[in-house]
């Protein structure tokens, strides 16, 4: 599976990650050609990993061997940010890891198709939608997978955007004027632009010392984000009900690797993949539940909108047409991956997580 060129690229890269993480270790082991290496921005504790990641990764560690390779799994970022992540995959320097087309909306400015406001609800819905979309033959695939050398395996939506701020009560869109805003970037920065506030792009593990400074006002981010980071701690005010978008996280594997794979290796990981497909957005929708409960009992205001909601939802079609309108100026069918993933909403509405309903 490793020529000799990927196997110095990888060695330098985990063993710059074991200086790192241990400051004396020249490394994490040997390395030999049936070896698979996983790179992870997600904690095993975070609701992407607990819900999807994990039990992949177990599966595959333990049982791996018994299909002729082992895994070597990275997590928490330990091999690159998340915008690394495709040239490492692409390059073939990783095997398979995760990527977030809001943090390379350069490289990926159609994938960012469902991270936009107003379409997700259900992230069991919207996985399924937008797996349609990157699978061999969908539009996303042929348009931004296959030419990077990348194969989507699986997908994790966060849903349930809201506008959040640390001292001001946010009602409607004019209470966010003029304030400072972490966004996550592609499509959530046509929102916090909508809003009229400037957007600051930053980790959102970098926010709370932001906010406590007064760097930085609030954030557009899913109650999902907010609790794993003691964010609740310094946000005061959150709406509830706007939909102001999603965030999109999807776990590929380099095409070569996969080549490289005997048929009976290839069914193995697809079946542990489309496993961590089912369970990631059910556990996705239960984190909205559980965080926006914490929250609120740590002091969070939430106010719902329905007051104001024709002013929220003035502002959802013309961001999504703006981002049609941008990337087709480039050149780029973006109003036919909208019209695509719109459709396969509606087609995979059985995928609704009854739990969350």
């Amino acid at each position: 599976m490793l020529d000799g060129r990927r196997r110095t690229l990888i060695a330098t890269l985990v063993a710059a990650a074991a200086f790192m993480t241990t400051g004396c270790s020249a490394g994490f082991g040997s390395r030999d050609e049936d070896v698979l290496v996983m790179s992870d921005n997600y904690s095993l504790t975070h609701p992407m990993g607990k819900g999807g990641t994990k039990a992949f990764k177990e599966t595959l560690v333990k049982e791996g061997p018994d299909h002729g390779f082992k895994l070597d799994y990275y997590a928490s970022g330990q091999l690159g940010k998340q915008w690394d992540i495709p040239t490492m995959i692409r390059t073939g320097a990783v095997d398979m890891g995760v990527i977030s087309p809001s943090y390379v909306s350069s490289e990926m400015p159609l994938s960012t198709v469902a991270d936009l406001p107003g379409l997700v609800e259900d992230s069991c819905i919207a996985g399924y939608a937008l797996k349609e979309l990157v699978s061999e033959g969908g539009i996303l695939y042929e348009e931004e997978f296959k030419p990077l050398n990348i194969r989507p395996m699986w997908i994790g939506i966060i849903p349930k955007y809201e506008a959040m701020a640390g001292d001001r009560p946010v009602r409607t869109p004019k209470d966010l004027n003029g304030t400072v805003l972490r966004s996550t970037g592609g499509a959530q920065d046509r929102i916090v632009d909508a809003v009229h506030a400037a957007g600051v792009g930053m980790p959102i593990a970098d926010l709370y010392e932001a906010m406590t400074r007064g760097t930085v006002e609030g954030t557009v981010a899913s109650p999902v984000s907010i609790t794993p980071y003691g964010l609740e701690e310094v946000i005061g005010y959150s709406t509830s009900g706007a939909n102001l978008g999603s965030f999109t996280a999807i776990y590929v594997v380099n095409e070569d690797t996969w080549q490289g794979l005997s048929k009976e290796q290839q069914g193995f990981i697809q079946a542990q993949a489309d496993i961590a497909q089912a369970n990631v957005c059910k556990q996705l929708n239960k984190s909205v539940a559980e965080s926006s409960k914490k929250m609120a009992e740590s002091g969070v205001e939430f106010i719902d909108v329905e007051p104001h909601k024709k002013e929220w939802d003035n502002l959802l079609e013309p961001t999504r047409q703006g981002w049609v309108d941008d990337i087709e100026s480039t050149g780029r069918p973006a109003g036919k991956v909208l019209a695509e993933f719109e459709r396969a909403l509606k087609a995979n509405a059985h995928h609704a997580d009854s739990e969350v309903q």
